[in-house]
């Protein structure tokens, strides 16, 4: 059975168009919050998670440039970030996974030694940057991989 992911937020429109285009083999929300708010999209997936059984949640985590400016997101991705490994292990007994794609970001938490925290020893930023193609095409991917659960996919840089 094929599935018309539930794309929340305001996603650019060339994303938007590719997620709702593709079918998926699992029930999917897709958080697209260009500015995140945490509280909101935790309590999404947590209602989403108590309505829909076997199915899939990816939350997109916008860039987080330095400085204090730039704060706010860097709170609302490090709590999202947390939210997505925790969910991961409590609902994957009932088949409800959760995963991220960071779109030019490199959330960590502060305490977590590099090789844990899924990020390089250094900051490398990608030479190119993460088309909606390739947005579309690595959320496909996490939901074809019936196992993939708690993941958070770095994907290249964004344009500034």
């Amino acid at each position: 059975m094929e599935h018309v992911a539930l794309v929340a937020g305001h996603p650019p429109e060339a994303l938007a168009t590719l997620l709702a285009a593709q079918p998926y083999p699992v029930p999917l929300l897709i958080n697209a919050d260009p500015l995140p708010d945490s509280a909101a999209i935790i309590a999404r997936c947590i209602a989403y998670a108590e309505q829909t059984p076997n199915s899939l949640i990816v939350t997109l985590f916008p860039a987080a440039y330095p400085g204090l400016a730039h704060f706010p997101v860097h709170q609302a991705t490090a709590t999202l970030w947390a939210f997505t490994r925790a969910a991961a292990l409590d609902w994957a007994p009932r088949n409800i996974r959760i995963n991220a794609v960071a779109i030019g970001a490199a959330p960590f938490g502060p305490l977590e030694a590099d090789d844990e925290a899924g990020r390089p020893a250094m900051d490398l930023r990608a030479a190119a940057a993460a088309t909606p193609k390739d947005i579309a095409v690595t959320i496909r991917a996490i939901a074809d991989f019936p196992s993939m659960t708690g993941q958070i996919i770095r994907l290249g840089a964004e344009r500034r």
